[in-house]
């Protein structure tokens, strides 16, 4: 990779560490946007591996839920492992501007989703049948926008879960979507170890971004940070979505 590359992917690790130790979550969301500008959804999507899954071990299984959640939310976690296989074959199958609209839409609808803090609510009484429509969806738009887990945080939301609860399910969630991704990855021949490298050695800008997200937590209005992260991520989105048609 060309060293202003390399540069722009670390500074897209260190904005998505920042974002996940202030907010608890939105690395591969925030990181994923910002290496769109300068890499192929194809070779940007495999970098994300390593990441995802070390920063969220710990999330998955604190907070002393884990047996209940897996139980609860399995038919989700199963369909989204299908959903990831979906949507890696088609992400390398796909024209990219077809992706990057995608992408693009994706982050757009999200950012006004929680600017206008649009909030559905539903019970646990839909688990049944949304929780497995809800986790395909999200493998699929893993596998082909490498945006984990989107529609599974708007679904735990309106289902109204505990703090606690949320950040625990998120964890599992990202966990176990982000392992199928690397073995979907793998099965289509996109993470080869240049990229596995690059996602390895992207954990040092991660881990630097998230400590001071931490540190930055009690110091900065966390309802004002969102706003201009999602004003931010709107824009790129709309950015994503232009590239895409033009």
């Amino acid at each position: 990779m060309e060293p202003y590359v390399l540069l722009t992917v670390g500074i897209a690790f260190f904005c998505g560490g920042i974002v996940k130790g202030i907010t608890g979550m939105g690395l591969p969301l925030t990181s994923i946007a910002l290496m769109s500008i300068v890499l192929d959804l194809q070779v940007a999507i495999p970098l994300l591996i390593v990441p995802i899954i070390a920063t969220n071990i710990m999330q998955a299984f604190q907070g002393g839920y884990f047996s209940e959640l897996m139980q609860k939310f399995w038919p989700m976690l199963l369909t989204a492992a299908i959903g990831v296989f979906v949507g890696t074959y088609a992400l390398y199958r796909l024209d990219s501007s077809y992706l990057l609209i995608a992408l693009g839409l994706l982050v757009f609808f999200y950012s006004i989703n929680n600017l206008f803090a649009v909030r559905l609510s539903c019970t646990e009484k839909t688990l049944p049948l949304l929780s497995p429509v809800v986790g395909f969806l999200s493998g699929v738009l893993s596998g082909t926008t490498g945006s984990i887990g989107i529609p599974v945080v708007i679904y735990f939301q309106a289902l109204g879960m505990t703090k606690n609860l949320f950040v625990q399910a998120l964890g599992i969630q990202f966990l176990i979507t982000g392992s199928f991704l690397t073995l979907s990855l793998i099965r289509e021949g996109g993470l080869v170890i240049e990229n596995a490298t690059i996602s390895a050695l992207a954990l040092i800008p991660t881990a630097i971004g998230m400590f001071a997200g931490k540190t930055l937590r009690d110091k900065v209005s966390e309802e004002r940070f969102k706003t201009w992260l999602y004003v931010l991520l709107l824009l790129i989105g709309l950015n994503l979505i232009r590239k895409g048609l033009f």
